[in-house]
């Protein structure tokens, strides 16, 4: 059965020859313990913060990142067969809401099973194709047989627009109708319910207050680099140049606003 750690976070979206590789190096040494100082040689910031994730969810350590006894049995030096088995294992319990749901996974189709990801997580449709290209990967290691029409090689869908720094999106903000930026706390808040966390965990994870947490969704409080960093951190999908950008935009348009409607033959 998924245990409620698995459920709270995001499946993994991570690049599997990443994960791969770190597997790899496991089997040269193998600490007790998986952080910063063990991964960050060999990946960034971004890659090691998505296989930590990785890992909580496939439940192959705990939340102090110390290794669960499956991580240690998969790097026993195990046959084939056997690491196969072992695999199989810990898909079956991460990913139980695709094995054990109605889905018939060697007869469905990609957009059936990119409903169920959907449905069970709410993403974005590009990260939600990163999760189900690890899933085929993992599957695939596994042993695990897939419909063709899941393995079936496929482009990654176009993402939703995103904000970009430069001086002609500076310069189309002049012309976007007034109350179309959106407060950095709301759309924070949209992606803590979308993926599940919590703010309590938020402020566990970036080391901030709970209430210092709840002013910046409440707009209360504005975030510096350092919480952008953070953010980035937690939520790997947005940089924090995003963060920061959103909440420049926004506080741009609230001044153009109060600008137009002092002056409104401005805008004549």
């Amino acid at each position: 059965m998924t245990t409620y750690e698995t459920m709270k976070q995001y499946p993994p979206d991570i690049s599997y020859k990443t994960f791969e590789r770190f597997l790899s190096s496991l089997q040269q040494h193998l600490p007790k313990r998986i952080d910063r100082s063990y991964w960050g040689k060999m990946f960034s910031r971004r890659a090691g913060t998505q296989l930590m994730s990785a890992l909580r969810f496939l439940n192959m350590i705990d939340v102090n990142a110390s290794l669960r006894p499956r991580l240690n049995l998969l790097m026993s030096g195990t046959s084939r067969e056997h690491r196969a088995a072992l695999l199989r294992q810990v898909a079956d319990d991460a990913y139980g809401f695709v094995f054990k749901g109605t889905l018939d996974t060697q007869k469905a189709t990609y957009d059936e099973l990119e409903a169920v990801f959907q449905n069970t997580y709410h993403m974005k449709i590009n990260v939600c194709y990163k999760c189900i290209q690890f899933f085929i990967d993992f599957s695939k290691d596994a042993g695990i047989q897939l419909s063709p029409e899941i393995t079936k090689k496929r482009k990654m869908p176009r993402s939703s627009p995103r904000i970009k720094n430069s001086n002609k999106n500076l310069d189309i903000m002049r012309d976007v109708p007034l109350g179309m930026a959106s407060p950095l706390g709301e759309y924070l808040k949209g992606e803590l319910v979308a993926r599940n966390l919590s703010q309590q965990e938020l402020s566990n994870r970036m080391g901030k207050s709970l209430n210092e947490i709840d002013d910046i969704i409440n707009g209360k409080k504005t975030i510096n680099a350092e919480m952008a960093l953070q953010l980035e951190e937690v939520i790997p999908t947005f940089p924090a140049r995003f963060w920061l950008y959103l909440q420049s935009d926004f506080q741009l348009t609230e001044a153009l606003t109060a600008k137009r409607l002092a002056h409104p033959q401005c805008d004549a």
